[in-house]
C-alpha cells in the first residue's frame, strides 16, 4: 500500500510481458499510479459533493420522521418499512469463470475501422494494431473502500473482468467499491506525431441496486480509454454502460432499479487523440471499471455492478 497526496490511499498490481525492460516497468508503475491518485481524487470528491445532499435530504425529512413517530399509525409504518426493505436483497449472479478463446483470431483487422466512421485527419487503415498478449496488464481498487468482490484478469485473451458488491448483496464487505482492471502498451516514436487511437472491445454488463426507507444505492459500470507519460493523464475517454441509483422516501419506501445488456456487445465509440513528443515514452491503457456504493437509513441497501470486457484490438493512427 502506497499513500499519495490528500491522504488517498491506493493499491495497484501490476503483470508485464517480458518484452518490457526493468527500468520501463518502473516508468509504467509510476504513470498507472499518478492516474490512479488523480481518479482516487475526483471520485473522494464526487462522494462529498453526494455526502452534503443525503445530510440535507435527512435535514428535511426529520420534521415529518418525528410527526411519524408520534402517531400510532405512522410508528407501524416505519416499522414496516424497515421490516420490508431487510428482506429486499439484490439479484446477484456470479461471473462466468470458464476461459475465453483468444477473441482476436476471428477479428479481421478491417473490423478496427468499422462501424467507425472516418475522421477529417485520420484516414486509412491503422499505423499500428496491438493484440493480446499486451505489454502489461493493471487491477487497482480504491482503498476508502473494499476490493471487488471477483475479478478476472486473463493475459491470454484479453479478459478484464469486474464484480462489486455492497450493502445487503451476497459476499458484500463494505458499503463501497471503486475497482478497475486492464491492459496497456508502451508507445514511443522518433519523431513528433500527431496520434489517434481507438479498441475493438466487447463486454456484457449487469447491474442491480436496491434501498428501503432513508437508503440509497448506486451502480455504474464501463470501459475507459487513457494516454499516460510520465504520471500524467494526456488524453482520456469513457464508454459509460449504465448508471443506476435508487433511493427510498417516504412517497416510495423501497427502489429497485435492474440493468442487463443481454450478452456481449461493442458499446459506443471511444478514442483519444493528442501529440506524441519525439523520443518520449507514453503508455496507451484500455480497460474496465465497475462502481457500487450504498448506505443504510431506516432501511437497508444493496448493489451489484460487474462488466466482463473483452479488449481484442488497440489500433493506433499516426501522421
Amino acid at each position: 500500500m502506497t499513500t499519495y497526496s490528500h491522504t488517498v490511499a491506493l493499491t495497484a498490481d501490476f503483470a508485464f510481458n517480458e518484452r518490457i525492460p526493468e527500468v520501463r516497468r518502473q516508468e509504467i508503475r509510476n504513470s498507472i499510479s499518478g492516474l490512479i491518485t488523480q481518479q482516487i481524487d475526483a471520485n473522494t470528491r464526487r462522494r462529498e459533493l453526494a455526502a452534503e445532499d443525503r445530510a440535507l435530504a435527512t435535514a428535511l425529512q426529520e420534521p415529518y420522521l418525528d410527526q411519524l413517530r408520534n402517531s400510532p399509525r405512522g410508528a407501524d409504518a416505519l416499522r414496516l418499512a424497515t421490516e420490508r426493505s431487510r428482506t429486499r436483497t439484490v439479484d446477484v449472479r456470479d461471473l462466468p469463470r470458464e476461459a475465453a478463446e483468444n477473441p482476436s483470431r476471428h477479428v479481421p483487422a478491417g473490423a478496427l475501422d468499422y462501424p467507425f466512421p472516418p475522421t477529417r485527419d485520420f484516414e486509412g487503415p491503422p499505423t499500428r494494431i496491438f493484440g493480446v498478449p499486451y505489454d502489461f496488464h493493471w487491477f487497482w481498487h480504491d482503498l476508502n473502500g473494499s476490493p471487488a468482490f471477483n475479478r478476472i484478469v486473463d493475459d491470454a485473451n484479453g479478459r478484464a473482468a469486474l464484480d462489486a458488491r455492497v450493502g445487503n448483496a451476497s459476499g458484500a464487505t463494505g458499503t463501497l467499491v471503486n475497482a478497475h482492471a486492464g491492459y496497456g502498451v508502451s508507445l514511443r516514436s522518433d519523431r513528433r506525431v500527431n496520434c489517434m487511437a481507438r479498441s475493438y472491445r466487447s463486454t456484457q454488463d449487469f447491474g442491480a441496486a436496491a434501498a428501503g426507507f432513508d437508503a440509497d444505492a448506486t451502480v455504474e459500470a464501463g470501459c475507459e480509454m487513457t494516454v499516460m507519460q510520465a504520471g500524467n493523464l494526456v488524453a482520456i475517454a469513457t464508454d459509460k454502460r449504465f448508471r443506476g441509483r435508487v433511493s427510498g422516501s417516504i412517497g416510495h419506501p423501497t427502489e429497485n432499479y435492474g440493468y442487463d445488456s443481454g450478452g456481449f456487445g461493442p458499446g459506443a465509440v471511444i478514442e483519444v487523440l493528442w501529440t506524441m513528443e519525439a523520443n518520449t515514452d507514453y503508455e496507451l491503457n484500455v480497460g474496465g471499471w465497475v462502481y457500487a456504493e450504498s448506505h443504510n437509513g431506516i432501511g437497508g441497501a444493496g448493489a451489484q455492478s460487474q462488466i466482463d470486457a473483452k479488449i481484442i484490438f488497440m489500433s493506433l493512427w499516426q501522421q
